[in-house]
């Protein structure tokens, strides 16, 4: 299907009031695997549907088939998570993917599975009858074989979620070695709380960095042959990562004098492994650098997804923020380095862009502007909170990004208050 296209000029104001969060992507796609890896029947409860989720449950039907052609469409997570699972399974499958996901790195993933009995050939083409969006990026053949594998920790997580899920289905044991700092780590302990509630055991070991104090070397172990077994029901929990945006509205709208929030999100679980809630901690560091007048410096290493709201959050204060530890970002929907500064010019902030993070001069205020989406849910949830912050209005283009990952992101806005029309 097409996209609708959709450009928006956005009314400055401030947002109140409470709203339900919606389910949590991340626990969401493991929710979904874990389920259809069962012998029995489980049922998953899942509040919000979106593209990246409906990718996934897509995918998970291809798995029923001889030789699966999998489109991931955007999803990065569904790809990386489906790609090592599927080779578990299968001699051989096709894997399809739309936007930038076919540009996007699969190293060093790629060559583990190429180690362990996978080989890769770009060299296809095939009719694309249903979704003509989506292209080629590989044919695999070769079924996945244990052994140990060696990832970095500061690639993306989800190759090793992918690993987590895969490997209890081979008939031998397997060992995966986390060989540098393990960044984005809720994410993985997200990974081991649904595997152990699916009765999939693995043994995670953690050892000391003689040369760094605060950094542990992880390694997991994962036994062959292991079933997963059907808890009967599960619920998606509520999304931080979503919910920051609205987190941050909270922030930007709320009298220091009056004890009830402006803006709340329901259904949260405040002692989820979901990264993204750290949000709430970022928020009090902000705040508390304003009393002691020192400048914050946030390593967002473990949670990158955080940066395009921090971004505004940071130009709502007087002073310098800097964001450190980011360089992921340049291989998301969009390089999120660039965009994010693009968007915080383009609205009249002060913003630097740095190779591996961004530098904000905050002065409190945004003047409006047009800002362009760049196809990526986050950045136009970003520049739509940055609203709250501006004199005049505020031109989103490509707004229908939002679909991605929170398709009624601006049904939400509205019921909060915020004003917008279509163009």
């Amino acid at each position: 299907m097409e996209k609708n296209f959709m450009n928006i000029k956005i009314i400055p104001q401030p947002l109140k009031g409470s709203i339900n969060s919606i389910s949590s992507k991340s626990h969401a796609h493991r929710l979904m695997i874990a389920a259809a890896l069962c012998s029995d029947y489980c049922k998953v409860n899942i509040a919000d549907m979106n593209q990246d989720l409906e990718a996934t449950q897509n995918c998970l039907l291809q798995l029923m088939k001889a030789s699966p052609v999998l489109d991931c469409n955007e999803s990065g997570s569904t790809l990386r998570f489906m790609l090592p699972i599927t080779m578990a399974l299968k001699d051989k499958a096709t894997f399809l993917g739309a936007g930038r996901l076919p540009e996007r790195p699969i190293s060093p993933l790629k060559e583990e599975m190429e180690s362990h009995g996978c080989t890769f050939d770009t060299n296809i083409e095939l009719p694309l009858e249903n979704n003509k969006k989506s292209k080629p990026i590989f044919t695999v053949s070769g079924k996945l074989k244990c052994g140990t594998f060696n990832l970095a920790g500061n690639v993306s997580s989800q190759y090793i979620t992918g690993l987590l899920f895969a490997l209890p289905l081979l008939r031998g044991d397997s060992l995966i070695n986390i060989t540098s700092k393990l960044e984005s780590l809720g994410y993985v302990m997200l990974t081991l709380e649904v595997l152990k509630l699916f009765g999939i055991n693995i043994e995670l070991k953690i050892a000391a960095n003689s040369q760094i104090q605060s950094e542990r070397f992880y390694s997991f172990f994962i036994k062959g042959s292991q079933n997963y077994t059907s808890p009967g029901e599960v619920t998606a929990e509520g999304d931080w990562s979503n919910a920051a945006f609205w987190v941050v509205a909270d922030a930007l709208c709320s009298d220091a004098n009056c004890l009830e929030p402006a803006v709340s999100c329901r259904n949260l679980n405040f002692s989820s492994a979901q990264g993204d809630k750290e949000i709430v901690s970022f928020i009090k560091t902000m705040k508390a650098s304003a009393n002691s007048g020192k400048n914050p410096v946030f390593d967002v290493s473990d949670v990158p997804d955080l940066v395009p709201i921090l971004a505004v959050l940071a130009a709502s204060r007087q002073g310098i923020t800097e964001i450190v530890n980011a360089g992921r970002l340049r291989i998301k929907e969009s390089d999120r380095l660039s965009t994010v500064c693009e968007i915080i010019q383009a609205l009249g902030g002060n913003i630097t862009e740095r190779p591996e993070g961004l530098i904000i001069h905050g002065t409190g205020i945004l003047k409006g502007g047009t800002v362009n989406g760049h196809n990526d849910h986050r950045i136009v949830m970003a520049a739509a909170i940055a609203s709250i912050l501006c004199t005049e209005p505020v031109i989103i283009l490509g707004a229908e990004a939002v679909d991605k990952s929170y398709p009624r992101f601006f049904d939400d806005f509205s019921y909060l208050g915020g004003e917008y029309h279509v163009l």
